[in-house]
């Protein structure tokens, strides 16, 4: 072949294939697979068809199935139909299995083939990262790991971008299914990488609604590798925080119109509705997170009916029917609050990943907010605020909440001090209010330089100087305030 004259052999290849009498000859596949690879790469004369490469793949795949001298395995689906692969497989195996061209054959696998997957892999990574065509780009991937496979070659670098692109391109099963082997096969030149499989594959199981596999999948990839594992340990961690949030059931009731109405709601619900005499109220809650689900109709203040359902998916139906009159009555829904067990568990991985990243001054933030919000353990809190304030002195949220966990400290010292008649009592006690306040100050007046326009930092600064009697700088900061709120 001259590779001068590509656009003669090109024209000579698209005659042939339409001929019956070569149409199923190997060879005319065979020299059509090497024109098309080569018209694609050939800088002249690649511009003779955009498609030269996929026509190449084509080729190849028809020589490789006519050089069977068996007509049964040329009738072989070897893209398409998995069983047909094996068949494929096992024929070549087989040392009875006869072809038309053996040298042919080798030639395909052991050079042509290579060559071909490394077109692919550049085509796929130019649809990735240039024009962002991530079907096409998985579609480039999945034929270079074709030809590979055909010449028994593993790439498992050709497996993670062609994962990358299955998960852009919402082939979320085929996407799962390589990051598994990715995982299996530990691909990755450092523990960080690897990392990175355990946490694509986590979000494949998230979107996909799987929440089980989705924790399960991070946990092993923090537990093998747990010095690297910080992606992985922020996604479980906000994946627990997300409970304080949650729905944890859905409900029903009858409104005063007959209408069913459904709604969800998170751990508690309270509604007040009118019950029309002669009609009949009825509430329904089928329980989501938790394992306990509790309605309770209360008239006057007082319970008058109840109904509780127990166990994972439980469900309650409660009823109240007005006889004599119209009723007023005040429905409370509760279900089991799931929060305090997933705040533990983000604790434990907090602390995890404070150990493997001390000097990570977001981790001991969040872990200071676990302790203050959730867990009420102030002297943990204030530990956990300080050391990432010390890692960096201009974090806002730390300053701010050290600010305020101090000051809501000083003022229900302050509120119990007015509640003393003792005046030696009171004095004592307010001043200990007093140094707790003034303990408040120097962590808001830092929010406050760090973040000059937040409302709620100078709120606090100018309650604190109020109750301290420091009144100037009390009308200092509402001036800002109310300059602010304009």
């Amino acid at each position: 072949m001259k590779y001068s004259e590509l656009d003669k052999a090109k024209e000579t290849s698209d005659f042939c294939i339409t001929c019956e009498k070569s149409k199923t000859d190997p060879r005319v596949w065979y020299y059509r697979g090497m024109i098309y690879q080569n018209i694609h790469t050939n800088k002249d004369f690649k511009k003779l068809d955009a498609e030269a490469a996929d026509k190449a793949f084509d080729a190849y795949k028809s020589a490789l199935v006519y050089n069977f001298v068996d007509p049964n395995l040329q009738k072989l689906d070897i893209i398409n139909n998995q069983a047909d692969q094996m068949k494929f497989f096992t024929a070549l195996n087989d040392q009875k299995t006869k072809y038309v061209d053996t040298e042919m054959l080798m030639d395909i696998l052991m050079n042509q083939y290579p060559a071909l997957a490394n077109i692919y892999v550049n085509r796929g990574v130019e649809e990735y990262q240039t024009n962002k065509n991530y079907e096409k780009a998985y579609k480039y991937f999945e034929n270079s790991l074709f030809v590979s496979s055909m010449s028994m070659k593993i790439d498992t670098a050709v497996i993670y971008y062609c994962a990358l692109a299955a998960q852009k391109c919402k082939k979320y099963d085929e996407a799962k299914q390589m990051f598994e082997v990715l995982i299996k096969l530990g691909f990755g030149s450092n523990d960080k990488e690897k990392v990175g499989n355990y946490f694509f594959l986590s979000d494949i199981f998230k979107t996909k609604g799987d929440t089980t596999k989705y924790i399960s999948t991070l946990k092993k990839g923090i537990e093998k590798y747990p010095n690297e594992s910080t992606p992985l340990v922020v996604e479980l961690i906000n994946y627990y925080l997300s409970f304080n949030d949650v729905k944890t059931f859905d409900y029903s009731f009858t409104d005063a119109a007959g209408v069913v109405v459904k709604e969800s709601a998170t751990n508690t619900w309270e509604k007040t509705i009118v019950v029309k005499k002669g009609t009949v109220l009825t509430v329904t809650a089928n329980l989501k997170i938790g394992n306990q689900i509790k309605i309770d109709f209360l008239s006057e203040g007082k319970s008058v009916k109840q109904a509780e359902g127990n166990g994972a998916n439980a469900s309650a139906t409660c009823t109240y029917t007005a006889t004599d009159k119209d009723k007023k009555i005040v429905y409370k829904i509760n279900s089991t609050p799931v929060y305090v067990n997933k705040t533990n568990e983000a604790i434990s991985y907090l602390e995890l990943a404070t150990k493997n990243s001390p000097e990570n001054a977001t981790y001991w933030f969040a872990q200071g907010s676990l302790y203050d919000a959730n867990l009420k353990d102030t002297a943990k809190a204030v530990a956990s605020y300080k050391k990432a304030i010390e890692l960096n002195p201009k974090y806002f949220e730390p300053n701010y909440n050290m600010g305020a966990l101090y000051f809501n400290e000083g003022a229900e010292m302050l509120n119990f001090a007015n509640q003393i008649t003792d005046d030696a009592k009171y004095k004592v006690a307010k001043a200990k209010a007093d140094d707790k306040l003034k303990e408040a100050l120097p962590y808001l007046e830092k929010a406050h330089d760090i973040l000059p326009t937040d409302l709620q930092t100078m709120e606090s600064l100018k309650n604190t100087y109020y109750r301290l009697g420091m009144l100037e700088k009390m009308e200092a900061i509402k001036k800002e305030l109310d300059a602010a709120k304009k």
